[in-house]
């Protein structure tokens, strides 16, 4: 795949949607965040890699048929409504959606903000 459009274009319906919902709120969050296909799925970041979506039909996507959306630093978010798994993994955490009626923009938003906060810290302490 040669960039993110394609990419979100061969994905079956059902993920295309959630894809491009959580790609939306994504890129609304802030206007320097950039995105890229690495790994065979669409990046997001400012400084670093801040966030990234998962869909079940790309290479290594989640078993149970949902859309992944993972945040790169999420053990240093601090998710009040426990929207992010962090399934045994040390540093990413997770949240799956499986319909665009479990996506809460708010919460998302929250969670960007965050990310991009802890992007921001993360550059200062090098």
């Amino acid at each position: 795949m040669a960039n993110v459009d394609e990419f979100v274009a061969s994905l079956p319906r059902s993920e295309r949607v959630i894809t491009q919902a959580l790609r939306s709120i994504i890129m609304d969050s802030d206007p320097r965040i950039a995105e890229k296909l690495s790994y065979g799925v669409p990046y997001f970041s400012i400084r670093r890699r801040i966030c990234f979506v998962w869909p079940a039909s790309a290479p290594y996507g989640p078993k149970d048929g949902k859309v992944s959306l993972g945040m790169c630093f999420g053990y240093l978010i601090s998710d009040h409504d426990k929207m992010l798994q962090m399934d045994g993994r040390m540093q990413v955490s997770v949240a799956r959606f499986g319909s665009l009626s479990e996506i809460d923009e708010r919460k998302i938003n929250e969670i960007m903000q965050e990310a991009i906060l802890v992007d921001n810290m993360k550059l200062k302490r090098k």
